[in-house]
């Protein structure tokens, strides 16, 4: 370090050692390229920008769209468990679709597109028929051959011709085949219209 001269040219005493003038702030001495290294401030980090992880799109890989759509179908269940209002229980698909896109934006923040809120009904009338599937089989297997036997016959009372359906083996299977395929076609879909106009309805702002 260059020796430190008594007086500031302003006319202050300079301590020993002195770097700066006590009283104007000027330089003692040329600082050398290490000294203002060192005396230079330290810019502040750079801001860390945090992006966050796209959303999921709704499929059978998105835990809550599954969670979501299992308890909406669980309503359906419900409904067609009641008397009189299980007479409506297509109708009351539209409105599982609808709020399952109302449930789902509720626990994500998150706006669905029509195309999403579509699936997400779909997800949820398939949960529907696979239920009302086996709460109808498991009726009927618990309630004797007496009740079938009563449909049965109310069927051919309707309908003469669908005597040689039930005593046909390979035509009522195709027979049942073809009605599980349109109850699937219209849970579903009215379900997935649900959940196509429950999005329409609260916007989309974010693709699902």
């Amino acid at each position: 370090m260059p020796e430190t001269p008594e007086k500031c040219t302003c006319g202050a005493v300079l301590a020993e050692n002195a770097r700066f003038c006590h009283r104007c702030g000027r330089p003692v001495y040329e600082l050398t390229a290490l000294e203002k290294e060192e005396l230079a401030p330290t810019p502040p980090p750079a801001p860390q920008v945090v992006v966050p992880p796209p959303p999921l799109p709704i499929s059978f890989g998105n835990p809550i769209a599954l969670r979501v759509a299992f308890l909406m179908s669980l309503g359906i269940l419900l409904a067609s468990m009641l008397p009189l209002v299980n007479l409506f229980i297509l109708v009351w698909c539209l409105p599982a679709g609808w709020g399952a896109v109302r449930v789902y934006r509720r626990l994500t923040g998150q706006r669905l597109t029509v195309s999403a809120g579509a699936r997400l009904g779909f997800l949820t009338g398939l949960f529907a028929f696979v239920m009302l599937t086996v709460f109808i089989t498991f009726a009927m297997v618990t309630s004797g051959k007496e009740i079938l036997n009563e449909i049965t016959g109310q069927m051919i009372k309707q309908d003469p011709r669908m005597a040689d359906v039930i005593n046909n083996p390979t035509m009522l299977g195709a027979a049942m085949i073809m009605m599980m395929v349109m109850v699937f076609t219209m849970v579903t879909g009215i379900c997935a219209a649900g959940g196509a106009l429950g999005a329409k309805l609260g916007g989309a702002e974010r693709k699902g």
